[in-house]
């Protein structure tokens, strides 16, 4: 397979020399007689760390309990996707970032800058006063959102050995699962109580806890102590020319093209047209033009880059990232439509709907415990890669028998499989692809893998949005046609892409019409997601993921023996 001597060579060379790495280029200070002092250090460090994970989850799900009802705050419904998507498009530019940088200049300072760019965020979202506002401090908190949990994972794979590391992954999975439950629940009981503002404002001061303890209990290398992780000797620059500021750049530029062409689609209300437009094939050939040029410069930089070609050279990488997208764009597409669902269709308020995800949610971290305990054994890992997305594909089939009339206890038992699924898939995929690499190329390959998902969560987002209105303004114009007139049912779309608090003051066979179109577009975007599991699975069983890993897992953790030798010391720490 290619790349593969080559991946072997490079696994002897790095266990050979990581071996001649003494005990003070550790993270935290060598072992014999830690004091109090230095214990505390561990769990303080650990605290912040699953704190850090515990917001991320927060924020990703508590924007897409409240976005319908800011949007209707605002008055402009149809740019209330981006207070979701501005977030992810931003977090998901960024997070490879993290992993070269924290490479480059340390996991202190990416830390630091990672939590108080999130806090600032999130001020600036509780204290905004215009929607636009809104989805630019959105931006910035996705900027620091995503180093959170990337680099969460990479140092707890600098200080936790091999062999516990899925207990550690299992307890933040759990915290994530929890942080999206609080969200995804509580988000609309908080906006509906004491103003959604506080849904940003509450997760300052966590945040801001957090910053202090990666600025003064995180440390890199100190010439005085010399502790600290192994960081590159490098300053002014020499270090800048190590950033792939170029890639960084086309990665954006092509995402933020791509996700302009989605939204600006979303309000065609069924015209289909205006996907023909002038504006929107700049946008296409913009997007894929940005994309190809940053494949092309991550292949020829002399930079870090932000995705290394060899990670991307085997079959097994490759096809995991693959499944990365498809299981972001499902997980994602599930949360964001479940709410508009709920309120739009069945008729809850935001509070209610939100309540309604409560139950389902806390099976998400059931499902990463679950793979936490398994992974021990990573021969484990396709069969829970296989069944993770086995019961996303169940519970986005579960959700098309769903009915406005269907009870409160039916329905939470139904939205079960897929919170199980998807607790399973991303934890599973994320070691399927770490374990295939040498311990060297952790903070890269986490970061990959990170982006991966995170495009597939911003496609499930504004894909999903694009898809809903458009279908909801075609079928609306058709149902609707003979009751009302054309310019009536032009404005009426207009009137909706602004608010959906109208529908209830609406005459009951139109209210009836349009909750019904709603109804048929919703279904329809989760008959996208039932095809992409699908896809899914026939990748997982059909092209062999797993080979590469099969091949060289006892080679890995013979190499993987000498980090755990340095590690050791940390056993009764954790």
């Amino acid at each position: 397979m290619p790349g593969l001597g080559q991946n072997s060579n490079e696994r002897k060379n790095f266990a050979s020399s990581y071996s001649s790495i003494s005990r003070e280029e550790q993270l935290l200070p060598s072992p014999a007689g830690l004091s109090w002092a230095e214990r505390h250090k561990v769990f303080l460090i650990e605290t912040a760390l699953f704190t850090n994970v515990f917001l991320s989850g927060l924020d990703s799900t508590i924007s897409a309990s409240t976005y319908q009802l800011i949007g209707n705050e605002f008055g402009d419904v149809k740019l209330s996707s981006w207070i979701t998507t501005a977030y992810l498009i931003t977090c998901t530019s960024f997070q490879p970032l993290y992993g070269s940088f924290s490479d480059t200049l340390g996991r202190r300072h990416c830390l630091f800058f990672a939590n108080i760019v999130f806090a600032l965020g999130c001020f600036g979202c509780g204290t905004t006063s215009t929607i636009y506002s809104l989805i630019l401090m959105r931006a910035l908190t996705g900027i620091g959102g995503g180093g959170l949990i990337t680099l969460s994972t990479i140092i707890n794979s600098d200080i936790i050995p091999a062999k516990k590391r899925g207990i550690y992954q299992a307890f933040q999975n759990v915290l994530l699962g929890t942080g999206s439950v609080v969200g995804a629940s509580c988000g609309g009981l908080i906006a509906t109580s004491i103003g959604w503002r506080w849904c940003f404002l509450l997760q300052v001061p966590v945040s801001a806890a957090g910053t202090l303890v990666a600025y003064f209990f995180v440390h890199d290398r100190n010439p005085a102590t010399n502790d600290g992780p192994l960081v590159a000797k490098t300053t002014g620059w020499e270090t800048l020319k190590k950033i792939d500021f170029t890639g960084a750049l086309l990665l954006v530029l092509g995402l933020v093209c791509q996700l302009f062409f989605l939204t600006i689609n979303s309000s065609a209300k069924g015209e289909s047209s205006q996907w023909y437009n002038p504006q929107s094939i700049v946008l296409a050939v913009s997007t894929g033009f940005s994309l190809i040029l940053f494949a092309y410069v991550e292949r020829t930089t002399t930079a870090n880059p932000i995705i290394p070609h060899d990670l991307l050279s085997q079959m097994h990488g490759t096809t995991v990232l693959v499944i990365s997208v498809l299981v972001g764009f499902v997980a994602y597409a599930y949360i964001f439509t479940l709410p508009l669902y709920f309120q739009v269709v069945v008729g809850d308020t935001a509070a209610k709907a939100g309540l309604r995800l409560t139950i389902p949610s806390f099976c998400t971290p059931i499902g990463g415990v679950i793979t936490g305990l398994s992974m021990k054994n990573p021969k484990h890992l396709p069969v829970l890669l296989i069944s993770g997305i086995s019961f996303m594909l169940f519970g986005n089939l579960c959700f098309l028998f769903i009915k406005p009339s269907t009870s409160y206890w039916l329905t939470s038992l139904l939205l079960v499989p897929a919170n199980i699924g998807q607790g399973i898939t991303f934890p599973s995929t994320l070691f399927s692809f770490l374990f295939a690499f040498s311990p060297y190329k952790q903070a890269t390959a986490t970061s990959t893998l990170y982006l991966f998902r995170s495009i597939g969560c911003v496609w499930g987002v504004a894909g999903t949005s694009s898809m809903i209105q458009f279908t909801v303004g075609k079928l609306t114009r058709k149902r609707l046609k003979g009751m009302l007139t054309e310019k009536e049912i032009g404005k009426l779309l207009m009137q909706l892409s602004h608010t959906t608090s109208l529908i209830n003051n609406l005459p009951p066979d139109v209210r009836s019409a349009v909750i019904s179109s709603y109804d048929s577009a919703i279904k329809r975007a989760y008959f996208l997601s039932v095809f992409l599991c699908m896809v899914a699975i026939f990748l997982s069983v059909f092209k062999k993921v797993f080979e590469r890993q099969d091949n060289h897992e006892g080679q890995l953790v013979q190499e993987t023996e000498n980090l755990d030798i340095r590690r050791e010391s940390f056993n009764t720490l954790i």
